[in-house]
């Protein structure tokens, strides 16, 4: 999706990082003025995330949404009663995603759990759906408005981006859109910003089953082993395939890259050291739709790489 030959680009900021409340509400309004279409955090079975949604639009007038609450986590009427209050206190300006979390028979649970949820809620509020594997991926093409996926490469947003438009196609419906957190660390020391990434992607790559599954899916299986069984790094290949890394400058083509097959990549801040607001605003530079100090300048993040 382009607008005058840019790619639209969102953002996101983790309360795990530990900025301070000022330093992410610097950052938004920093993602404004670059020209970020929107600004996404991650959430907990709790309120916190909608709460950050609403100071966030407030500060900065972007968009804003989660991805993803757990199903798991809460009744569909309590995520239900706190995505009304964000619709309305962004003048409709909110996108909610829902995982399942630690669902049971999570394909056929959150059929049930998103037909109760999307009852409960505005008829225009978007509800995205997060997807790894086929079955999932067929459950938001059937029933949400898009897809939320993670960690994926360039070839498995492909394979993914088949399977929900075949799906969608099937039951006479839009194919739904295509949404992702590119996990991005930007520091002056490479080997800083490669292992920040690492760190990230170690919390999924070798803990939940599903995760582990996925990564195996996409050919990864004897990386994992390697990195799990014998205490290797990771290979900065692999990460690349995952995730963007790297000094100022270095970074922003990575990003391309895994970009170039959504609808909507959400770049999300990685930062080396708990609250480095620094490398954090160097995130959103590196990524930057519209570049720094620039404002009918370069087109920046383009889908033409």
């Amino acid at each position: 999706m382009q607008v005058a030959g840019r790619m639209q680009v969102a953002f996101a900021v983790d309360p795990d990082q530990g900025l301070t409340e000022r330093d992410e509400l610097d950052l938004v309004r920093l993602g404004a003025e670059l020209g970020y279409r929107a600004a996404w955090t991650p959430s907990g079975a709790d309120a916190a995330a909608f709460d950050r949604c609403l100071r966030w639009h407030a500060a900065s007038g972007l968009a804003v949404g989660i991805s993803a609450v757990p199903a798991s986590g809460q009744p569909a009427a309590f995520y239900a009663e706190h995505a009304r209050r964000a619709w309305e206190g962004t003048g409709r300006r909110f996108t909610l995603a829902v995982g399942s979390g630690r669902m049971e028979h999570a394909a056929d649970g959150m059929r049930r759990y998103l037909a109760d949820l999307r009852a409960l809620l505005p008829p225009e509020l978007p509800l995205y759906v997060a997807a790894l594997g086929p079955l999932m991926l067929r459950v938001s093409a059937e029933l949400a408005d898009g897809v939320a996926l993670n960690w994926c490469t360039a070839a498995q947003i492909a394979w993914s981006r088949e399977r929900v438009a075949a799906a969608a196609r099937a039951e006479g419906r839009p194919v739904p859109a295509l949404v992702e957190y590119i996990r991005t660390a930007v520091d002056p020391d490479p080997e800083a910003a490669r292992a920040t990434l690492g760190a990230a992607v170690r919390r999924y790559a070798l803990a939940p089953p599903a995760y582990r599954r996925h990564f195996e899916r996409m050919g990864f299986a004897d990386e994992l082993r390697r990195v799990g069984e014998h205490g290797a790094d990771w290979d900065p290949a692999f990460l690349s395939a995952v995730g963007a890394w790297g000094a100022p400058g270095s970074v922003r083509g990575q990003v391309q890259r895994l970009a170039g097959g959504l609808d909507l990549p959400i770049v999300r801040v990685l930062v080396p050291r708990r609250g480095d607001a620094a490398s954090a605003r160097a995130v959103l530079e590196e990524c930057a739709p519209r570049p720094p100090d620039t404002h009918d300048g370069p087109a920046g993040l383009s889908s033409q790489g």
